[in-house]
């Protein structure tokens, strides 16, 4: 889904009014595997959470597909959310006493398939992940790399038409960032899922297609990556 946003502006008011975003002007085409890159207080976070329609902007426009979403009621927002966008956190935003396979399930749950239908569904995509041995284990039984990887599974499980990652890897160690970005390239690649990512790293940043710089609120420059590779994420496959 094509994503624009025009002369965006957002200002959180209080004792001392903030403006986070100053005129955002983007474009991210359908099928982008694209970073947002920037230091913390760039805004970059507020971008995001205005592209996920988890927040509403001041002025301009914002269009998915050439809709304009602004000014929606929580249940439209609600009902753009489940259809059209999954998220990524960087605290992976599991449910502790759920076990993975049932993290996995829960957006299905929300859309009201039946309990073997959804159970089936959870399961594929663990074991496309690598992960069915792990499926009845809590997230306090799992490492970092497959907390993040269950919580991939139950972004997809509805399948979004737009991927938002907030910092992604933030929790991981070096190894297992790479693998997980390697792991979204594939993803966007495969299955020409539009992917966002929120990171102030370059290494993540280097993973994806496109850089797009923001400072204090400004989108500065924007980069093609064309030394962009993708390596090998070892047996993992993912649903065709």
């Amino acid at each position: 889904m094509q994503i624009e946003l025009k002369e965006v502006n957002k200002t959180y008011f209080g004792a001392q009014p903030l403006h986070v975003l100053k005129g955002i002007n983007l474009e991210v085409e359908k099928g982008e595997f694209v970073s947002i890159m920037g230091a913390s207080g760039s805004g970059k976070s507020t971008l995001l959470n205005i592209l996920g329609i988890l927040d509403s902007y001041d002025s301009g426009e914002y269009r998915i597909d050439g809709t304009l979403i602004k000014n929606l009621s929580e249940n439209k927002a609600a009902e753009y959310r489940n259809s059209l966008i999954g998220f990524i956190f960087q605290s992976f935003n599991l449910i502790g006493f759920k076990t993975a396979v049932e993290n996995v399930e829960l957006p299905l749950f929300y859309k009201g398939v039946g309990r073997r239908e959804r159970h089936r569904i959870a399961m594929d995509y663990l074991d496309r992940m690598g992960l069915a041995e792990w499926a009845s284990h809590y997230p306090n039984e799992l490492s970092g790399g497959q907390k993040q990887r269950v919580a991939i599974c139950r972004a997809l499980i509805a399948k979004p038409k737009i991927l938002l990652a907030d910092e992604p890897t933030g929790a991981l160690d070096s190894k297992t960032s790479l693998e997980v970005m390697q792991l979204l390239g594939k993803l966007n690649e495969e299955e020409g899922v539009t992917i966002i990512v929120v990171t102030h790293e370059s290494g993540v940043a280097n993973s994806t297609n496109k850089i797009i710089h923001i400072k204090d609120g400004v989108i500065g420059s924007i980069e093609n990556n064309t030394a962009h590779k993708l390596s090998p994420f070892g047996e993992t496959t993912i649903m065709k």
